[in-house]
């Protein structure tokens, strides 16, 4: 796995129409000219693998998985952003210090816990825009 990608807030239908291929990843995801989403978080990449673990039972790093989006992505739809926002909300931070400590883990917990935060804050501002999720790594 590369090091590339990361979380991206998008419509439903602009997740719709990369998953039916009518609208190209790269350029879309990359910002440039025409279409964008309408935020990237990078922040969290680093630490990508410990957050699929720690926080898989909120489905941060997506709902559901596709091959339809290389190399490697997941997706939540608007109404899945509802319910990961709210669940990333009311998550302690000591629960995510036990959860890392049953994680295979490269970083550490403080690196953990601070991506964490920003992953929250970004899931916040998705679900006020009622936005689809996007998590890849390329």
């Amino acid at each position: 796995m590369g090091t590339e990608g990361g979380f991206y807030a998008l419509s439903d239908d602009q997740l719709k129409r990369l998953l039916a291929g009518e609208l190209a990843h790269d350029p879309f995801l990359q910002a440039g000219a025409g279409e964008k989403p309408r935020e990237a978080h990078l922040d969290a990449l680093p630490v990508w693998y410990e957050l699929s673990q720690v926080l898989q039972s909120e489905a941060a790093c997506g709902a559901e998985l596709t091959d339809r989006i290389p190399m490697m992505a997941a997706y939540s739809w608007s109404h899945q952003v509802q319910d990961t926002a709210m669940q990333l909300a009311a998550l302690a931070e000591g629960t995510v210090r036990q959860r890392c400590e049953a994680a295979l883990m490269d970083a550490t917990p403080e690196q953990v816990l601070q991506a964490v935060q920003g992953l929250k804050a970004f899931y916040q501002r998705a679900a006020a825009n009622k936005d689809a999720v996007l998590f890849r790594i390329a």
